[in-house]
């Protein structure tokens, strides 16, 4: 179906419509690269035209833009590449939300890891004593870890907030196949109840450069705050998490009724 704003009789709506249908249809393949010279010698675009369209089927989930960081042949002045997307969501990495990075998504994903950036012991602010269930200024240890779906790709930032008791395990925390709730078993806490407030947001030009996106990317982010109970409704752990939108397939369970979930636990 053509976009309702489209107006036909131009000649970058024609080539537009034309690149959409082909993408649509499969007559380019997922991962097949389309340069803006292409364009320009197939529909006679102007370089202004030819981004437009681009950034349009970008803003539509067709074509991936990636940052060139090997410059080679026609690419040498270039900024980005763009690749036909994948348009099956199934293809996207699956966690279903049980337990830490690498146990969730391990099973499916091999290749999949962490890389410890900050460990530290610091002062909670009000926002992180309220989650927490601290004093305001009482000593909490600040976990921050990069979670990569493969060698190159990052898909999560995890800022993570845990109570002092944790302090004993530290070293345990900086190893990057530790599992967050398996440890508190270790430390006679009970994790058992976990809950997750999604946001979806643009990103920065800061956190793009981190995730080492283009500039002119318009995928969005999932901005997850993640906070972990005991059967009793204690906070056990609150983690604070950046993922990439377009690399994830979230799955939930939940019970459908406010009564099966535990009464410590209900408000929260």
């Amino acid at each position: 179906m053509q976009p309702s704003d489209i107006r036909a009789n131009t000649k970058t709506a024609q080539a537009y419509l034309d690149i959409r249908k082909k993408i649509l249809n499969g007559t380019y393949k997922v991962g097949q690269v389309i340069t803006p010279k292409s364009i320009d010698n197939d529909y006679k675009t102007s370089n202004t035209s030819t981004q437009i369209i681009l950034l349009r089927l970008a803003g539509e989930g067709l074509i991936k833009i990636r940052p060139i960081t090997e410059r080679t042949g026609l690419n040498n002045a270039a900024i980005n590449e763009y690749k036909v997307a994948d348009l099956n969501v199934r293809n996207r990495m699956f966690s279903s939300r049980h337990s830490g990075f690498m146990t969730d998504v391990a099973q499916e994903n091999s290749n999949a890891h962490l890389e410890v950036k900050a460990l530290k012991i610091q002062y909670a602010d009000a926002e992180i004593a309220s989650l927490l269930n601290i004093g305001e200024g009482d000593n909490i240890i600040f976990l921050r870890s990069y979670q990569y779906q493969n060698a190159n790709t990052l898909v999560a930032i995890s800022d993570t907030y845990l109570p002092f008791w944790y302090a004993e395990i530290m070293p345990e925390l900086e190893k990057p196949d530790t599992d967050l709730y398996k440890l508190m078993f270790s430390l006679g806490k009970r994790p058992f109840w976990c809950t997750e407030t999604i946001d979806i947001v643009q990103s920065t030009v800061l956190e793009r450069g981190i995730f080492g996106m283009s500039t002119d990317d318009p995928s969005a982010l999932l901005k997850i705050i993640r906070r972990a109970f005991d059967e009793d409704g204690s906070p056990l752990s609150v983690d604070f998490l950046t993922d990439r939108g377009d690399t994830y397939r979230l799955h939930y369970s939940f019970p459908l009724f406010a009564d099966g979930i535990p009464e410590p636990l209900r408000d929260r």
